[in-house]
C-alpha cells in the first residue's frame, strides 16, 4: 500500500474495504481486550482516511463514494456489507466480501 501512495501518478487500487480492515486491524493492536468497533465510528474514520489523502497528495485514498446522512459520513458500499451489525472487528470484511462472493458465483 505505501508504493501506491508514494506514487501520486499510480491509479488507485485501494478499496474502502482495505482501509476499513487496515484500521480495525491497527484497533485491535492498541485495544487486545476488545478489538471491536463501532460501525459509526468505523465510517467516521474511513471518511478522516480519505479527507486526509485528498489534502496531502490531490487524490483519492479509495473510489467508493462517501454520503453526508444524518448521523455523519457514511460510505454505502461500507454501509451495504454491515447493515444491522453495529460492532465490528478485524477480518470481518473480508469474510463478508468472500461469502458476497461465492454466492454471486454461484447464480
Amino acid at each position: 500500500m505505501a508504493e501506491i501512495l508514494s506514487d501520486s501518478s499510480a491509479p488507485t487500487t485501494t478499496t474502502v474495504f482495505d482501509v476499513a480492515e487496515y484500521i480495525l486491524s491497527k484497533n485491535a493492536v492498541e485495544h487486545p481486550e476488545n478489538p471491536t468497533m463501532s460501525t459509526m465510528k468505523l465510517q467516521k474514520l474511513v471518511y478522516y482516511c480519505q479527507a486526509w489523502h485528498l489534502a496531502w497528495d490531490g487524490r483519492t485514498l479509495f473510489p467508493e463514494e462517501i454520503q453526508a446522512w444524518a448521523s455523519g459520513p457514511v460510505c454505502p458500499a461500507l454501509y451495504e456489507v454491515h447493515r444491522g451489525i453495529f460492532a465490528v472487528g478485524p477480518g470481518f470484511f473480508a469474510k463478508r466480501l468472500h461469502v458476497r462472493n461465492d454466492i454471486a458465483s454461484c447464480e
